[in-house]
């Protein structure tokens, strides 16, 4: 059995209000940027059978604009989901439904580069804003996901478009 975890980071985000960070949008470039990513996930054939995401607002929307260029049955925002710490996403893995063989998840930094790095032999010094990492696993539950037991194949991000 395979199961292919997508982590796509939130766009870039707009400093220019005095927002809480939960609260902050996309910046221009965030809004640019989401739509070439969408695309590249077409282009890749990459339709994941669910979409989870951060209930931010930049990471909200950045998972809503991806999901208009894809078509995804299951779509669900988490709180869970808005944080930094790589050990609370990995919890929320654990806990997807084993019908699920492909997900994408939509959240944050740190916590995205240290997941590419601990579930795979690649090291990142940093996941791009909008960049996405595909990482497959030969397994048959989520719970199984540990480190260093992923395939890593595929990193995207907007500079390389």
């Amino acid at each position: 059995m395979k199961k292919t975890l997508i982590l796509l980071r939130h766009g870039k985000s707009d400093w220019t209000f005095d927002l809480r960070d939960h609260d902050r949008p996309l910046n221009p470039r965030g809004k640019s940027d989401v739509p070439k990513i969408a695309h590249r996930f077409s282009e890749l054939n990459l339709v994941p059978q669910a979409c989870f995401h951060s209930t931010a607002k930049r990471a909200t929307d950045t998972a809503l604009g991806v999901l208009e260029e894809i078509d995804v049955n299951r779509v669900e925002s988490h709180s869970q989901l808005y944080t930094f710490d790589s050990e609370e996403v990995l919890e929320f893995i654990a806990g997807v439904d084993n019908d699920l063989d492909s997900i994408l998840l939509v959240g944050h930094n740190p916590a995205y580069t240290e997941l590419v790095n601990r579930l795979t032999s690649v090291r990142l010094d940093n996941l791009p804003t909008c960049g996405f990492a595909v990482i497959d696993f030969q397994i048959d539950s989520w719970r199984d996901v540990s480190n260093m037991n992923g395939d890593f194949r595929i990193l995207e991000y907007p500079k390389l478009l």
